[in-house]
């Protein structure tokens, strides 16, 4: 092996060590909280089972969510459900029906882009599964970043393409207001944490083509906008921003 191959091996570990602790520092968060907060049992999803379900069935997934995006903000939060992204038609059966058996008691909506699992009564999901309904969510699930934890191997979303579904997110009208603000802060937070010595600078090239592909023909020029923004310490403009209706 080549120096320049060892070194590659040990950023990668490096970089998979750190997006696995931040992983399960926001489970253990959302599990604090919930116990706290003194939550129904049902509503008691444990993200390792989820996984460990997923790569046993070799169903090929993506964490996405705030589990995901703690390593790339340097602040993992806790997080209301368990979001993953798997491929359209059969993967995203083979997902549904995998989850299904390990939480029988969840009620199944499905929605455009995505398959929720809600407590019975709660208008909130605890597990999300979504196929790829933009082109940049295409691009998460084609080009992500391996995550090896205590023998789990998984995979979530590279650094531009958290940036791109944020972006996404923060369009998209049918979204809530208040999740579109958690949108907005995670997506500076990225920006924010990048900046630190350290840590993974943004591909600009490459979050400018991502940016294309969340609104073809402006969302180049404007996700790079928004970086500059957030950059010199300005703050992002839900209002500024062109609408995905």
């Amino acid at each position: 092996m080549t120096v320049r191959q060892r070194t590659r091996r040990s950023r990668l570990a490096e970089v998979s060590a750190k997006h696995a602790r931040a992983v399960r520092l926001s489970a253990e968060i959302t599990n604090t909280q919930w116990r706290l907060m003194k939550k129904p049992e049902p509503a008691k999803i444990e993200l390792r089972a989820i996984l460990q379900t997923l790569t046993i069935k070799r169903i090929p997934f993506v964490l996405t969510g705030a589990h995901a995006l703690g390593g790339w903000t340097g602040d993992p939060r806790a997080t209301h459900d368990v979001d993953i992204l798997v491929k359209g038609g059969r993967n995203h059966a083979r997902a549904v029906k995998a989850l299904r058996e390990l939480y029988p008691h969840l009620e199944i909506h499905t929605f455009f882009g995505v398959t929720g699992f809600f407590v019975p009564g709660d208008k909130q999901s605890v597990i999300d599964v979504t196929y790829p309904h933009r082109a940049d969510i295409e691009e998460t699930l084609a080009h992500p970043v391996w995550v090896e934890d205590t023998g789990l191997k998984y995979r979530i979303p590279a650094l531009e393409a958290a940036l791109a579904n944020k972006y996404g997110a923060m369009l998209s009208l049918s979204r809530e207001p208040r999740k579109r603000l958690q949108d907005a802060a995670d997506f500076t937070s990225v920006i924010q944490h990048s900046l630190e010595d350290g840590q993974q600078r943004i591909d600009l090239d490459r979050l400018r083509a991502l940016g294309e592909k969340v609104w073809p023909g402006g969302g180049g020029d404007e996700i790079l906008r928004l970086v500059e923004t957030v950059t010199s310490g300005g703050i992002v403009d839900l209002h500024a921003l062109h609408k995905l209706g």
